[in-house]
């Protein structure tokens, strides 16, 4: 198999100035990935002919696919069309095809089309055009002898359309990409360090097998890659993963791409239980990721968000003693808090999130990062005390993550 190497370029002054994140070039890379499309480079330049130019330079001096994003609008400030027409030696022609999709575009939308728009039916000459049937940009290909060079649209909507419909297609009738297997066990509730003790003499067995750690906020990932699999490293491999599973078998909530709110939802919908949310600590964000995966209205009842200690009394039942006793951020209140929301909606699960998010807030005795979580299931219920660090969007992304996963470990009995 070819060992293809493709490089992303990213054009736009606003990345570079830090206005924009650039989601296109991280996005790109997975899927080139998933094919099996080795990312060898990614660069990211201003807006200029000089930057452009050097820019598709460097790259056809060394990769096989070039995939740029950014700078074919219609504005004067977007000259990447030209330089590009330039840098291929080839002059701007009216495209129909292209000016006819845009005046329909504009038609649909009902909307006067800016005379300025027709600029966008203009491609260079010698270059492939790949329709952008949600856009008015479209997107342009070049191949000079053994490489491919892709333009598109800097917009992410438009730019993943071309990419999944017409984009990869053709890099595939083009290379004979790496036959690959990719295994991945996703984790949650055990730190990346904490996960290498448990895991050490296992590595050190299966050495030859190349295992990567992938921490985030929410969560590890441990994948596993294999190339040019045959059918006895195939096999080994599942021997790996047997005994991996053996050692962490607790955390490990996924063996696809998922997130641990879908599966989450697959538990409560398999199992036809519905889940009510009181959060505090968490602001409402464990309600976002619940209703971020289609078909949550199945299982997901609703939620209420209780900052105030008033609002906890009059909207979920706690107890004025519990907090004058123990406080707002304590497991008393968390379990109160619990069963409040799943007397309010009657569901069979609850979850609930108080503690301090930070940077203020804190006293002696409870410090920024402090929480407290509770879970219920039928008649099972659990609360429990974390610690996880200063930054107040991290806490709230991590008080999510624990509370999902205590309910899912609640569920299934672990």
């Amino acid at each position: 198999m070819e060992n293809i190497r493709a490089e992303i370029i990213s054009i736009g002054n606003e990345i570079l100035a830090g206005w924009t994140m650039n989601t296109n070039a991280h996005w790109i890379a997975q899927k080139c990935r998933d094919i099996g499309l080795s990312v060898q480079w990614m660069t990211t330049i201003a807006d200029t002919e000089e930057e452009i130019k050097s820019a598709l330079h460097t790259a056809s001096s060394r990769a096989n696919i070039v995939l740029c994003t950014g700078g074919l609008g219609p504005t004067p400030d977007d000259i990447t069309k030209n330089t590009i027409a330039s840098f291929f030696n080839t002059d701007l022609v009216l495209d129909e095809k292209t000016l006819a999709h845009v005046l329909k575009l504009f038609a649909k939308r009902n909307i006067e089309m800016p005379e300025i728009n027709r600029m966008q039916a203009f491609v260079p000459k010698s270059a492939t055009i790949i329709q952008n049937p949600i856009g008015t940009a479209p997107g342009l290909m070049f191949q000079e002898q053994n490489r491919l060079f892709f333009f598109m649209p800097g917009v992410p909507k438009e730019m993943k359309n071309m990419v999944q419909t017409e984009i990869f297609s053709i890099i595939k009738s083009h290379f004979n990409l790496l036959d690959f297997q990719i295994y991945i066990l996703r984790t949650s509730g055990i730190a990346e360090s904490r996960l290498f003790e448990k895991l050490e003499h296992t590595l050190k067995k299966y050495e030859d097998i190349p295992l990567s750690f992938l921490p985030k906020i929410t969560g590890v990932d441990i994948k596993i890659k294999i190339v040019n699999t045959s059918a006895e490293a195939r096999q080994r491999t599942e021997n790996f993963l047997s005994e991996i599973r053996a050692c962490i078998k607790k955390y490990i909530y996924s063996e696809e791409e998922k997130d641990l709110q879908e599966i989450i939802g697959e538990i409560l919908r398999s199992r036809k239980l519905t889940l009510a949310i009181a959060e505090s600590f968490t602001g409402g964000l464990i309600s976002d990721w619940i209703t971020d995966i289609p078909g949550s209205s199945d299982y997901f009842l609703g939620s209420i968000t209780t900052y105030s200690n008033e609002s906890k009394i009059r909207e979920l039942g706690v107890s004025e003693e519990t907090l004058k006793s123990f406080g707002a951020v304590s497991k008393h209140t968390a379990r109160e808090m619990a069963l409040g929301v799943k007397k309010v909606f009657g569901s069979d699960c609850a979850i609930a999130t108080t503690g301090i998010a930070g940077p203020g807030g804190a006293t002696e005795t409870k410090p920024v990062g402090l929480c407290y979580l509770s879970a219920i299931y039928k008649d099972k219920k659990f609360v429990k005390e974390f610690h996880f660090g200063t930054d107040r969007r991290i806490n709230k992304e991590r008080g999510a993550m624990a509370a999902l996963e205590s309910l899912r470990r609640l569920i299934l009995g672990i």
